[in-house]
């Protein structure tokens, strides 16, 4: 979270051009892939550590999923409404990854996963180069699903569904793997894991990366730019070396926060951030009103200079409705009703007699 606020707050308080604004932007790109890494891996985690008790998790997934594509995106369409009337938000991708993931990791193997991760990824980026369409909504079409290099015209800004989907896919088969370390007491496995994957994959990218900028200089690239390969920023539509670099920064970001966790579990400030990850779509929400509709009216009065003070300012700002949300207990709205239907059609079905008497004795054994 605090990622996101660096990048939305210069986005919006420094010129277009400034550089202070690109780097203070290619810093906070790692926001998204730790977010959605954070997501898939816990869905992953939770399957793993209790598979029989999952059915109740995947409720409160399927319930939150259709939050935020629903009544989620009506927010954070009226936080920003000046800025942005159409969009896809990441919370939008993720939506989608909670109604189909946490179904996913109960049918798919790890290896299972990470090739459908990597098979959808693969089309999707197949997608964003090789269709062309002519018509308006057929492009409109392609800009949700796969992402476009060239501007639809439709869009603010745009999550493509499939690659952020693929990536989720594969932070699902991360969790199930750290969750076999944990049943087994393996908190130096756990760490080793994380700890390879962020390693392979920074590495990774740095290679594509380089192999690509070998290839443009004796010119056997041309062309290549196009699947992404020419930079780790390359964000809209997202490609294989972004995942891949932002990735493993975010793993290592994600360890850091263990190894915090595991050495200081009763400190006060990291009871405060748990607090606030517990409300971190509020603060999303808040920060858009910060940062889209509030920093650009007052921009004009504040010198350039004296930017780490405003944002230092700004953070306040953002925080303090999620810490009131959170003592109230505000999240227990953040439903459309599934997950109270489904638990009390769950109860009723559980209490059904008739359901019983169906029943063979060697499957009510089991």
């Amino acid at each position: 979270m605090f990622f996101v606020l660096l990048s939305h707050f210069a986005f919006t308080y420094f010129p277009r051009h400034d550089a202070s604004r690109s780097l203070l932007t290619v810093i906070g790109m790692v926001a998204s892939p730790t977010f959605v890494i954070i997501n898939g891996m816990m869905v992953g985690f939770l399957y793993r550590m209790r598979p029989n008790d999952f059915e109740r998790h995947r409720i409160f997934f399927t319930d939150r999923g259709l939050f935020l594509l629903t009544i989620g995106h009506l927010m954070i369409l009226v936080s920003h409404v000046s800025y942005a009337v159409r969009f896809i938000s990441i919370t939008d991708a993720v939506g989608v990854c909670l109604l189909t993931v946490p179904w996913l990791v109960t049918v798919l193997r790890v290896r299972q996963l990470l090739m459908l991760g990597a098979a959808t990824f693969f089309l999707s980026t197949l997608g964003s180069v090789l269709w062309e369409p002519t018509g308006h909504y057929a492009m409109v079409m392609k800009v949700a699903l796969v992402g476009a290099y060239q501007d639809s015209g439709d869009f603010r800004y745009a999550f493509a569904i499939l690659p952020w989907f693929s990536f989720n896919i594969a932070a699902s088969a991360l969790g199930v793997q750290l969750g076999r370390h944990c049943l087994r007491g393996d908190d130096a496995g756990m760490e080793r894991l994380l700890l390879k994957t962020a390693v392979a994959g920074v590495v990774i990218a740095a290679i594509l990366n380089g192999t690509y900028h070998a290839l443009t200089h004796f010119g056997f690239a041309t062309g290549l730019h196009r699947w992404g390969l020419h930079s780790p920023f390359q964000k809209w539509p997202p490609s294989l070396i972004y995942f891949l670099f932002y990735g493993g920064v975010g793993v290592l970001l994600i360890l850091g926060c263990l190894r915090a966790a595991a050495n200081s579990k009763s400190h006060p400030v990291l009871s405060a951030l748990t607090n606030l990850g517990q409300v971190a779509f509020i603060l999303f929400v808040v920060q858009y009103s910060v940062y889209f509709e509030i920093l650009p009216r007052v921009r004009g009065y504040l010198p350039v200079g004296w930017w780490p003070l405003y944002f230092a300012l700004s953070i306040p700002l953002v925080i303090a409705p999620g810490l009131i949300w959170h003592r109230a207990g505000g999240n227990r709205f953040l439903t459309v009703g599934y997950r109270r239907w489904a638990t009390e059609r769950r109860a009723s079905r559980s209490i059904d007699p008739g359901r019983f008497q169906l029943e063979e004795p060697a499957q009510l054994a089991r």
